[in-house]
């Protein structure tokens, strides 16, 4: 639909900023552009890419400026750690990302979502619904070590509680109710959010299939077809995930929405004794060691690494910044039948 230019933006008393120009192709669509400018003005939050500023550019075109998030997204992280979805889904990933660094960038997502969900827009509207939870609308400051979210481009004021707005999105991330175009909240954000944080932990989609699907409407069909099995939390696809966390996104996924976490804080509240309860935990220094551990494997960690990232020293002492990834029996058989293994197949269950 549009394309960002990475951008120096100069004073007039000359000091300079990095930020992300944001373009819409067609006019008839800069509307859009312009409402979420206006809603992105509006949410400031550390764990919300910040707005800049808008207008129009000297060929007439509308942009929106924000702030330049200098590091990567969630893709981006799963294939450092080796876990792209291709080596997931052929069984031959060699990594994943630690429980703990997964359960804080969930913390930091959520705060974002619970800044959203609870703005008061002072017209008798409280709550925006992202409706793009998504991989690569999550971003990662590798120097300050905190997370933002970005691209509030199809997000709703939330009217009433309830809304609707046709398949916007990423099919693989969409809620179900998304998907047959009924009435949504909040809680399709959170569902989106667990299925990141499932595949975060897993390599692997519960809505995507294993081979692959080129067209829209497939991808739909696959989606719609998946949801009717069980899904298999993620402790039971990947051996040594958290089995508390591993609940945690298991109940984010439930079918019904009644059934899944009513609100963003209720999540933290559950989130914060897994990060905490051995009594040190992940934090933004944390994420800038790991991250910085992580892309150079080789690497000696100083004393004072050592003692921040203690959460993930192992039985030996050592750091595991790339945790191992091994199949569950039953996901290994999933995959030999070409099967998604986050889903217990029909003839199985």
């Amino acid at each position: 639909m549009g394309e960002v230019w990475l951008a120096e933006r100069i004073s007039e008393g000359k000091h300079s900023q990095m930020v992300a120009i944001k373009y819409i192709h067609l006019e008839e669509h800069s509307l859009m552009l312009a409402d979420e400018a206006l809603r992105m003005s509006r949410l400031a939050h550390d764990n919300i890419v910040p707005f800049i500023d808008s207008g129009r550019d000297g060929k007439g075109r509308f942009f929106v400026a924000m702030a330049y998030v200098d590091g990567m997204d969630l893709v981006q992280l799963r294939a450092l750690a080796g876990l792209t979805s291709q080596a997931a889904y052929s069984g031959k990933a060699t990594g994943r990302v630690p429980d703990l660094i997964i359960g804080f960038l969930m913390f930091m997502l959520l705060r974002a979502l619970h800044h959203a969900h609870t703005y008061d827009f002072g017209d008798g509207i409280v709550g925006l619904v992202h409706r793009d939870v998504s991989p690569g609308n999550v971003l990662i400051n590798d120097k300050q070590g905190f997370v933002k979210l970005t691209d509030f481009g199809v997000a709703v004021r939330q009217d009433s509680g309830t809304t609707t707005g046709g398949l916007v999105g990423k099919v693989p991330y969409m809620a179900p109710e998304v998907l047959v175009d009924e009435e949504v909240d909040i809680r399709a954000d959170l569902y989106s959010l667990g299925l990141v944080a499932y595949e975060l932990l897993t390599g692997i989609n519960p809505n995507v299939h294993p081979l692959g699907l080129k067209s829209i409407l497939s991808a739909i069909t696959n989606v719609m077809l998946e949801l009717e099995k069980p899904r298999r939390p993620p402790h039971e696809v990947i051996e040594g995930v958290n089995p508390e966390l591993s609940q945690i996104v298991a109940k984010l996924l439930s079918f019904a929405a009644e059934d899944r976490y009513q609100s963003a804080d209720r999540i933290i509240a559950d989130i914060v004794p897994v990060l905490y309860g051995g009594g040190v935990g992940p934090g933004a220094e944390a994420l800038v060691s790991y991250l910085d551990l992580l892309r150079s494997p080789d690497k000696e960690a100083p004393k004072r690494m050592r003692a921040i990232l203690q959460f993930l020293a192992g039985a030996d002492g050592k750091l595991d910044i790339r945790p191992q990834w091994t199949l569950t029996r039953d996901a290994m058989r999933a995959i030999e039948a070409g099967e998604n293994p986050a889903r217990v197949s029909r003839g199985n269950h």
